[in-house]
C-alpha cells in the first residue's frame, strides 16, 4: 500500500512540474512572442519540408544541396500557383464579397418565414428578435466594406514593411539551418548534460520528432486531400466560387476536429442561395469521407497517433490557443500539447521502470 501511494505521489509531482512549466512559459511568453513565432514557424516548415529533402539527399547524396533544392522547388512552385491560380482565386474572392450581402438578406427573409409559420401554430419562439437583426445588419455591413482594393492595400502595406520582410528572411534561414543541422543541434546541447541522462534526451527527442514530424505532415496532407474532395464535389454540383470555397476549406482543415466544419460554412451558404435543396450534399460528402474513409484508412496511415490524446483533449488545447494567440495559438496549441504529452508520459514510463528495477 505504501509503494503504491508513493508511485502516486511521485505522478503527481511529475504533473504538477509540467503543469507549473507550461504556466511559466505562457506567462513570459508575451515577453518573447516574436521569437517564439519565429522559431515556431520555422519549425513547422522545417518539419513540413524534412520529407521531401530526405528523399533528395538520397538521390543527390549532398543534404544542403538537397535543401537548396527543395527551397527551389516551393519557390517555383509558388510563383506558379501566384501567375495562374492566384487571380482566379482573387476573382472568385471579389464575387463572393459582393454577393454576402445578398445571401444574409436572403436568409433573413427564410428567418422571417419560418416566424410566421412559427407564429400561425403558437409557438413561442422568436426569431425575428433584435439580437438575430442587429448581428445580420452588422455582418452585412462589415462585409459591404470589405473588398479587394482595401485587402489590397493592407497587404501592399504589411508586406511593404521592412520589419515584416525582416522576419520573413529569417524564419526561412532558420528553418533552412534546422533541415541541415537540426540533429547537430540536440547533439550539441546533450554534451552538457551528465552521459547518465544523455540516453534519456535522445530518446525523448526521438518521440517529440515523431510526434511533431506526423503531426505537421499530416495535417497538411489530410486537409489537402479534405480539399480535393470538396473541390471535386463543387465542381460536379457547379457551385460558383469553387476553388476559393476548396482552399478556404484547406486552410481551415489545418486546424483538426473542428477546422473542416467551420470550412464547409461559405459554401452551404453559397449552396444556400442558390440552390437550398443540394445543401445536404456537401454535408454528406464531409461527414460520409471524413468518417468512413479518412479516419479509418487515410488517418492511421499518414498521421498515426502523432498527437495521442482524446478529442476532448484537442478541443480543449484548440480554446487554450484560440485564447493564448488566435488563430497563431490555434495553430501550434495541440504540437505544444503534443509535447507536454510526450514528455510527461516518458517521466511515468521511467519512474516505473526506476521503480520495478
Amino acid at each position: 500500500m505504501t509503494e503504491f501511494w508513493d508511485r502516486r505521489a511521485k505522478q503527481f509531482l511529475v504533473f504538477s512540474g509540467v503543469v507549473l512549466l507550461l504556466f511559466v512559459v505562457l506567462k513570459f511568453a508575451k515577453y518573447f512572442a516574436d521569437i517564439l513565432a519565429v522559431v515556431g514557424v520555422s519549425i513547422l516548415l522545417a518539419y513540413l519540408l524534412i520529407t521531401p529533402v530526405d528523399l533528395l539527399t538520397k538521390i543527390v547524396r549532398f543534404r544542403p544541396l538537397a535543401v537548396m533544392l527543395t527551397y527551389l522547388i516551393i519557390f517555383g512552385f509558388l510563383i506558379t500557383v501566384f501567375i495562374f491560380v492566384a487571380p482566379k482565386v482573387t476573382k472568385e474572392f471579389g464575387e463572393f464579397t459582393k454577393q454576402i450581402p445578398e445571401i444574409i438578406t436572403y436568409l433573413d427573409k427564410k428567418v422571417t418565414s419560418v416566424q410566421v409559420i412559427l407564429n400561425k401554430n403558437n409557438i413561442p419562439i422568436d426569431l425575428s428578435s433584435a439580437t438575430i437583426s442587429s448581428a445580420t445588419s452588422g455582418l452585412s455591413n462589415k462585409i459591404s466594406v470589405l473588398n479587394l482594393d482595401s485587402i489590397g492595400n493592407l497587404l501592399g502595406v504589411a508586406f511593404g514593411t521592412l520589419h515584416i520582410v525582416f522576419y520573413i528572411l529569417v524564419t526561412a534561414v532558420t528553418s533552412y539551418y534546422f533541415l541541415l543541422d537540426g540533429h547537430k543541434l540536440i547533439n550539441d546541447f546533450t554534451q552538457y548534460i551528465p552521459k547518465p541522462y544523455q540516453h534519456h534526451i535522445h530518446s525523448l527527442v526521438a518521440a517529440l520528432d515523431k510526434c511533431l514530424r506526423g503531426f505537421y505532415g499530416g495535417m497538411v496532407k489530410l486537409a489537402a486531400i479534405n480539399a480535393s474532395v470538396m473541390f471535386s464535389t463543387y465542381m460536379l454540383m457547379k457551385v460558383p466560387y469553387a476553388l476559393f470555397l476548396a482552399l478556404w476549406h484547406f486552410l481551415w482543415c489545418i486546424i483538426p476536429v473542428v477546422g473542416g466544419w467551420v470550412g464547409l460554412v461559405p459554401a452551404l451558404l453559397v449552396i444556400a442561395f442558390t440552390d437550398p435543396f443540394q445543401v445536404w450534399i456537401p454535408l454528406v460528402v464531409y461527414e460520409g469521407f471524413t468518417r468512413l474513409i479518412k479516419d479509418n484508412f487515410i488517418t492511421p496511415r499518414i498521421m498515426g497517433d502523432a498527437i495521442g490524446m482524446h478529442p476532448v483533449l484537442v478541443l480543449i488545447a484548440i480554446l487554450a490557443g484560440l485564447k493564448t494567440a488566435g488563430l497563431i495559438g490555434v495553430l501550434f496549441a495541440l504540437p505544444i500539447f503534443g509535447v507536454v504529452n510526450v514528455i510527461f508520459k516518458y517521466t511515468l514510463e521511467q519512474l516505473s521502470k526506476a521503480k520495478e528495477s
